[in-house]
């Protein structure tokens, strides 16, 4: 599998793209009445967890770029 990398500007705006719907998502979860669909929203909302957890570990390690792989942590 190959990995891209991102500039500072994009890995900054997909983080704050993350984090704005990761908002909205957690307003829908709390709205939601129905079981199933509000697990499978607790379940998106962890995925994108990880994702922006990978992107500001990038750009917290200082490498401006850095692959979002997967690390050994």
């Amino acid at each position: 599998m190959s990995t891209k990398s991102l500039t500072v500007p994009e890995n900054e705006m997909l983080a704050g793209i993350l984090k704005n719907y990761i908002g909205e998502l957690r307003v829908e979860i709390i709205h939601t009445e129905t079981g199933t669909y509000k697990k499978a929203l607790h379940a998106r909302e962890k995925i994108l967890l990880g994702i922006l957890r990978k992107l500001e570990s990038a750009a917290g390690e200082g490498k401006p770029g850095a692959p979002l792989g997967n690390k050994a942590s």
